[in-house]
């Protein structure tokens, strides 16, 4: 299996807890890039993922300004900020995991999906409480009938 390639873009909780993976399963994933505003979270993130500097950005302008370096991105910005970085990642040729929810704006929601079919790229949303503990138990209890049907 190759390793997978991806830059963050937004090193807030989300972002950070994701990528733990990476540290994890260095032999599957491996971070390359960061796109972060508050230098102490982009800082904290490059030191924990040996990121070089020149691959340490700001905003997420000045890593789409520079050369293709991820197979991937990992959009965790703020819910109103997932348009714009999630349009120029699928123009530049990244697939996108985005966090949810896609945008506010239902009209977006549907852009970046035509996008992302137009680019012929991986695009896709991140549930994560669907595996949590009390989502698991919701579910068996529906299974079993203990609360009704859906």
């Amino acid at each position: 299996m190759k390793k997978v390639s991806v830059a963050l873009i937004g090193a807030g909780l989300r972002g950070i807890n994701y990528l733990e993976y990476a540290l994890q399963h260095p032999m599957e994933l491996e971070v390359t890039a960061v796109a972060e505003p508050v230098r102490e979270r982009r800082e904290s993130f490059k030191h924990r993922h040996w990121i070089d500097d020149a691959n340490c950005f700001e905003d997420w302008d000045a890593f789409f300004a520079a050369p293709k370096m991820a197979d991937a991105v990992l959009i965790c910005t703020q819910d109103k900020q997932h348009f714009e970085p999630t349009m120029r990642a699928l123009q530049a040729g990244y697939h996108v995991l985005l966090e949810k929810p896609m945008s506010p704006d239902p009209e977006e929601c549907i852009r970046m999906g035509e996008m992302a079919s137009k680019a012929g790229k991986v695009f896709s949303i991140c549930h994560v409480l669907r595996y949590s503990p009390f989502f698991r138990t919701l579910k068996e209890l529906l299974e079993e009938g203990v609360i009704g049907r859906l």
